[in-house]
């Protein structure tokens, strides 16, 4: 046991040397898997952010789509009333030319009494 005692005393630096070395190295590791981990995360957040820009592509296109659709249905509509609407004044016409056609007999009838 004194040999091993005596062995530590003489060579405590070295034995101090090799395990500051050895802890140079754990910490050499350390850095090294954190700037793997630091490049890894850096990579996802470049691919989150592409995902993000495509979703926000994807949601302005879908709000132009309902716009579209808006301006669509707001288009049917209008020629809907429209078409309603002339519908009404050919009804209107018809009936001033037949009121027209009457009071034209009723005037010739009147000339010929």
């Amino acid at each position: 046991m004194s040999n091993i005692n005596e062995w530590m005393e003489e060579h405590q630096g070295q034995v101090n040397a090799l395990g500051h070395l050895a802890a140079i190295n754990q910490r050499n590791r350390q850095i090294e898997q954190q700037k793997d981990q630091a490049a890894a995360l850096r990579a996802q957040t470049a691919v989150l952010e592409k995902q993000s820009r495509i979703e926000q592509d994807r949601a302005r296109i879908e709000q132009q789509r309902l716009d579209i659709e808006v301006q669509r249905l707001a288009a049917e509509d209008a020629d809907r009333e429209m078409r309603r609407q002339q519908a009404e004044q050919v009804r209107e016409l018809r009936n001033l030319m037949a009121e027209a056609s009457v009071s034209l007999k009723r005037l010739r009838r009147a000339r010929l009494a």
